[in-house]
């Protein structure tokens, strides 16, 4: 769950600060989510975290979104009657994207395409 949590607040930063990414940012991380085989949140996340070591700047802006907002007037918003939580069903497969799959497609979304680039 760490690991989910972290993944996803870089894939926030990706979203709504990409101008902090460089281009070759976009290729070095295309290159990591590629390198990675099958949905493994840790295994990806420690690439990540090994990526944000050499990048300061993106790793403060992952900081401030590691910072929890939740207040307990939200939490009530997810309870049930009585104050009990909504039972999770996991017989359904989940329809949502993968956390590999959300960052690749974000990376998709500002990596340069090569065969724009001038020579």
């Amino acid at each position: 769950m760490v690991y989910q949590k972290n993944v996803n607040c870089f894939i926030e930063v990706m979203k709504n600060q990409s101008d902090l990414f460089t281009e070759t940012d976009w290729i070095e991380l295309a290159e990591i989510a590629d390198q990675i085989l099958e949905d493994d949140d840790e295994e990806l996340w420690q690439k990540i975290s090994d990526w944000l070591k050499l990048h300061p700047d993106v790793k403060t802006a992952h900081k401030t979104y590691l910072k929890p907002t939740t207040s307990l007037a939200s939490l009530d918003t997810h309870l049930g009657p009585g104050g009990s939580k909504p039972e999770e069903s996991s017989d359904e497969p989940s329809s949502d994207p993968t956390l590999l799959k959300k960052l690749k497609n974000e990376i998709h979304r500002h990596k340069p395409d090569p065969s724009k680039q001038s020579p």
